[in-house]
Formats: structure tokens, sequence, C-alpha cells
């Protein structure tokens, strides 16, 4: 039942993402106890990330207000969904019990020890801020009490960092990034700290290393669309099959720009100023390519007439050999894809709202949808027709998301190429800029990188 349930997690997160990735799954221990720790910027949404990359079952950590419904109670425990009762949703906080996670914590003990896997988010409970928020000390403690009363010596402390482009907005990409693991067998807490705290320390270091984080939405928001334009400078223009690129280059490339942003802090004063024009030559290049409607990473691609003939001849051959299934895949999904969406955007009071909405909303839509059109089917045709009629319907939504992904990038393409080829001078000035800040992106960061070198060395 996991693996199926894990199945269609996995089934509705393409469906709303366009693109997720995930990196560093050589990190995950096959059998070893495993304790995962996770930033949690996206509500529901993160559990099911987190199991659907995760090739483990997985012990899900939830906060104890959601089994206050009897129904959603029922479910959740019978998926093994551990309660925590959070400080910040007692009632009488001046009077919290200390042991009221005793039980909580002696499920997550027990299924260290049978060399389980579990999940839980430190920060305590999902939010819209730009960072990573304090880390709570429960996912340390559960680790040590693993230890000292389970007995679970080889236990594996991971992180996970999920990055989102846009968490509420449907067709977006997400990175899936596994860090170093601690390992508790040789882990050991500074003996002026409490083992609690320590571990609680390190674990919120390696958390950072796989977010982004930042003071405001503001800068969160100024580092990311950067982060995309020199992305753009740098990588390749993306083939079409692949849409766009993969989104861990961005959240790369905007964390070397939080490192380039504290280095800038205390730079020489001909640096900053070096460092702004540098930022209003990028924005004033990405402008110019937004007015023209091009993308900058299609600046480099060829004009020539063998180019556009073998681009229209293997894109038309596509339309012509999916574009059916595609159109298959949308009709049947239409209408509950809408209702679900109608339902996501309703009465939101945070940004983790409209995707955990959403998926629920589709999951019931689509569920029934299915077995409405199934039944039918089957009545006319027989159940063997109603049987290869429901699996050909999940297969044509995935084709008709990625057919119409890869023609919106082709249409853009195609626009840029009849572009370019009317107007050759603007891809002569745009590659030129492009051309010269890789240059000086690449020699500002080697400028800001020789101060830290030479300390090093020193």
């Amino acid at each position: 039942m996991y693996a199926l349930l894990r199945a269609i997690a996995g089934v509705a997160l393409r469906w709303y993402y366009r693109d997720i990735q995930v990196e560093g799954m050589e990190r995950i221990p096959r059998r070893r106890p495993l304790l995962l720790v996770v930033n949690h910027p996206n509500a529901l949404i993160d559990a099911l990330l987190v199991a659907w990359a995760v090739p483990r079952r997985v012990l899900i950590t939830a906060k104890s207000t959601l089994f206050a419904n009897p129904i959603a109670s029922i479910v959740l425990r019978w998926l093994g969904v551990v309660p925590l009762r959070r400080a910040s949703d007692e009632t009488s906080k001046n009077t919290l019990d200390p042991s009221r996670n005793l039980d909580a914590f002696r499920a997550v003990v027990e299924a260290l020890a049978r060399r389980g896997t579990v999940l839980i988010f430190p920060e305590g409970k999902s939010h819209d801020a730009p960072s990573l928020a304090p880390l709570k000390t429960g996912a340390a403690r559960m680790a040590l009490q693993a230890i000292q009363i389970g007995g679970v010596r080889d236990l594996v402390v991971l992180p996970i960092g999920l990055t989102f482009e846009r968490k509420d907005a449907p067709r977006t990409r997400v990175l899936v990034q596994i860090g170093d693991a601690i390992d508790m067998r040789s882990w050991q807490a500074p003996r002026t700290e409490n083992a609690a705290d320590a571990l609680t320390a390190e674990i919120d270091a390696r958390l950072r290393a796989v977010t982004l984080n930042y003071a405001s939405l503001d800068d969160a928001a100024r580092a990311v669309r950067l982060a995309s334009t020199i992305a753009a400078l740098t990588e390749d223009a993306p083939r079409i099959g692949v849409v766009d690129r993969g989104f861990a280059v961005d959240a790369a490339i905007a964390r070397r720009l939080g490192e380039i942003s504290r280095q800038l802090a205390v730079a020489s004063p001909t640096t900053k100023l070096e460092a702004e024009l540098l930022v209003r030559r990028l924005d004033a290049v990405s402008h110019v390519a937004t007015n023209h409607r091009v993308l900058l990473e299609d600046v480099g691609i060829s004009v020539s007439v063998a180019a556009g003939v073998g681009f229209l001849v293997r894109e038309a051959w596509l339309l012509l050999v999916a574009g059916p299934i595609a159109i298959w895949g949308r009709v049947n999904h239409w209408l509950p894809f809408k209702a679900a969406r109608v339902v996501g955007v309703h009465s939101i009071e945070s940004a983790a709202d409209p995707a955990m909405r959403t998926l629920i909303a589709g999951l019931a839509f689509v569920t029934l949808a299915y077995a409405v059109q199934t039944t039918v089917v089957a009545m006319v045709f027989g159940l063997g027709v109603g049987f290869a009629y429901l699996v050909s319907l999940p297969l044509a939504a995935e084709a008709n998301f990625y057919l119409s992904d890869r023609l919106r990038r082709a249409t853009r393409r195609a626009r840029t190429f009849v572009r370019f080829r009317r107007d050759p001078a603007l891809q002569a000035r745009l590659w030129g800029e492009l051309t010269n800040l890789r240059s000086d992106v690449l020699r500002l960061e080697r400028a800001l990188a020789e101060p830290r070198a030479q300390a090093a060395v020193r």
C-alpha cells in the first residue's frame, strides 16, 4: 500500500510541478537506520517530495492538530504517521507537559532500532520565510535517544534541502538536494556544550548548505532573478527536448551569489562599485531580451536555414506522433484539473496553500473522473477494454504535460529564430553583451575569492 501511495504521490507531484530534480541520491545509505531532517517551506508537499524521492519506507512525523479530524486521524494512523504535539499548538502554553511527546519519541526510537527511516522537520512548522527558521532540538534529541536508549549505534542523520522556484505556481521547478550525512558513530559533541544543542547546530549548518537563505523576500526574488540571468550566461542553450535547464543550476548560482554578497560586505569601495555596475548591466540585458520576447539562453542559437528546417521537421514529427495522445490526455483531464486549481486558489492564507490544496483536490477529482469514465467504458465494451482505458488515462496525462511544456518551449525558440533572422544586429548585440558579462562575472568572482584564499594560506 505504501508503494502504491508513493507512486500516486509521484504522479501528482509531476502533474503540478514541471520538473523535480533530485541531487545526491548516492548519499542515502541502503541499510543503516536513517533520520531525515528536512526544511519545511511547503506544508504537506514537503513530506510527499521526500517520500517520493527517498527509495526507502519513510515514517513521517506530523503536527498533532492534523489528527483532530476523525477521518484524517484514521487515515494518518493507518499510514503510520506519528503525531507530534508542538508547543505553539498547546492551549495552555504556561503549563506545557514535558512528556507530551513521549509516545512519539518512543515510536521514532523503535523505528530506528528496526533500521527504519524517519522524517522530521526540525523547524517545527511550515512557513513562508525566505530563510531557514531557528531549529528546534527535537530531531537532535530523537537521534541521541535512539543511540542511548535504543542502542542504534550506526544511526545516520541526513539533511535534505527543498528549494522551490515558486512553490505556489503550477508547472514550476523543484530541487530536492541531499546533503552531507552526519554519521553518529563518529560524531561527538564538544565537551563545553549540551549534546542536543551541539547536534542541532550541526544539523542547522548542513541544512543551510542545501537551502537558499535570504534576509528578506525582496532579497530572495532579486537573487533568484540574477541567478537565472547568470545561468543563461554560463550554460549552453538547452535542447528543446530538455525543455529547460535543471533548477539545480539556478540554485547553485543563487547560493554563490549569497556568498559573493557576504564577501562584498568587507570588500573595497572600488570592488563594491564594480559589482553594482555589473548587476545593473545584468538587469539591463535581461530587460532588453524581455522586451524583444527573447530568452537569454536562446541568444546563441543558429539562425541558418538548415537549422530552421531541421527544427521544424523534428517538432512537426513529434506533434504528429504524440499530439493525438496529448490531446486525449487534455480532454480527459481538463475538467478535474480545472476544478482542482479553482479549489487551490480559494481563500489562500499561505503560499503553501495552492499546491497542497490543488494536489489533494486533484487526486480526489481525478480519481472520481477515472472511476466514472472507466465504469462507463467497461459497461459498454467490457472489463478488458475498461481496464485498458483506465491504464491509458495517466499515460495520456503525462504525454499532455510533456508535450505542452515542449510546445511552449519550441514556440519561444521559433519566435526567437524569426526575430534574429529579421534583425541579425539584435542577436549580435545581445551575444556581445552576454560574452562580456560572462567574463566580467567570472573575473569579479575570482577577485573576491583571492583575499579569502590568501587568508587561508596565512
